[in-house]
């Protein structure tokens, strides 16, 4: 039975992987943001090449003109409302990401039992659970579809995960204001740390 706010039981056993391997994801984005403080590279490395309101407005013409062979998105909160499912408004923006001629692929830290089997039925290539920041899901997405790192570019909402993980890996990040004002609690988590850091780095 699901609950008012969507989250359902299956929603809830998900939720409780994440606190399993969450941690580990953690662990990582910590390690990589102190290594690039320490050789103050912080600052480059998370700001995005291009910055949009939401994903429906990423330009993916432009993308395309640029010489970009392949996009790739985060899921929850960029593509689909967090815990799923995949839905018709996300169909619309992988469709229109393919018109323009670009590859598509997803790379998401979601570790519901969910993702893989609903992305397969939309012929959509994805790492999940990829353990972002780490540069390793990234660079396994690009040989998945057959495309290099720098033709490629990363979609998401989040600046530590997705952001900063996407550009080491060598890639071109589009940061999207999140879709949905629901959120799990590591995601309001990371949006915290954001601040802190830009706040520390201005001065």
């Amino acid at each position: 039975m699901a609950s008012r706010n969507g989250f359902g039981v299956q929603k809830v056993r998900d939720g409780l992987r994440w606190m399993i391997w969450g941690p580990r994801v953690l662990a990582r984005g910590t390690w990589d943001l102190i290594t690039l403080f320490r050789g103050g590279e912080l600052s480059e490395a998370m700001e995005p090449w291009l910055e949009c309101p939401l994903v429906d407005d990423v330009p993916f013409e432009k993308i395309a003109a640029e010489g970009m062979d392949a996009v790739f998105f985060d899921l929850e909160n960029t593509l689909v409302p967090p815990g799923g499912p995949f839905t018709a408004e996300g169909r619309a923006v992988i469709a229109r990401a393919r018109q323009a001629g670009l590859r598509v692929g997803v790379v998401s830290n979601a570790s519901a039992a969910w993702v893989p089997t609903a992305l397969g039925a939309e012929g959509i290539p994805c790492v999940a659970p990829a353990g972002k920041p780490a540069k390793g899901a990234f660079l396994e997405a690009c040989a998945m579809v057959g495309v290099a790192p720098d033709r490629s570019v990363y979609v998401g909402d989040q600046v530590i995960t997705d952001v900063l993980g996407s550009q080491r890996a060598g890639m071109r990040a589009v940061l999207v204001h999140p879709k949905y004002t629901k959120e799990f609690l590591s995601a309001k988590f990371q949006r915290l740390v954001v601040r802190v850091i830009k706040r520390v780095t201005r001065n």
